[in-house]
């Protein structure tokens, strides 16, 4: 059997840097990265605005602002008496009661830069929206809180 010869300090400065390293990751893995102002919450009221983004998130919309309405799993924003589906659930209930609702694509807006670099690539393509999860997200979890708080039907 062969002896293997250890410097002693070594290995305890590799554990340390590795220690201080998982440290220093541990909470930019958590966050996936990012470090970034997510905005602020929806109020009681549903309603969101420009203003309610984070710092780094865009309006998606070409309205000024939107009150969140749910019907179960649907999540719609609405502009006064029109609602726009903002997810799946929500654009089969727009199919299958269109009334007092339009597509989102009415107010969703198009991303010009990014379609002006796809198009330069040499892609064949009309049209790119702009990023709607940070609508859609906080539409969601107010949707889910709203559930939560209703007292369930007697």
């Amino acid at each position: 059997m062969k002896s293997l010869r250890v410097d002693e300090d070594r290995p305890a400065r590799r554990a340390s840097r590795l220690v201080w390293l998982v440290l220093v990751l541990a909470p930019v893995v958590a966050s996936g990265g990012e470090f970034e102002d997510r905005g602020s919450s929806v109020g009681a009221d549903g309603v969101i605005t420009r203003a309610t983004l984070g710092p780094g998130q865009v309006w998606p919309l070409r309205i000024e602002q939107g009150r969140f309405v749910c019907h179960g799993e649907a999540v719609f924003i609405a502009d006064g008496p029109t609602a726009y589906p903002l997810n799946g659930a929500a654009q089969a209930l727009t199919r299958k009661d269109p009334k007092g609702r339009r597509p989102l694509e009415d107010i969703w807006l198009v991303d010009e830069e990014t379609l002006a670099g796809v198009k330069a690539s040499g892609f064949k393509v009309k049209m790119v929206r702009m990023d709607i999860s940070p609508v859609l997200n906080r539409g969601v979890e107010w949707c889910r809180k709203s559930a939560v708080k209703k007292p369930a039907a007697q």
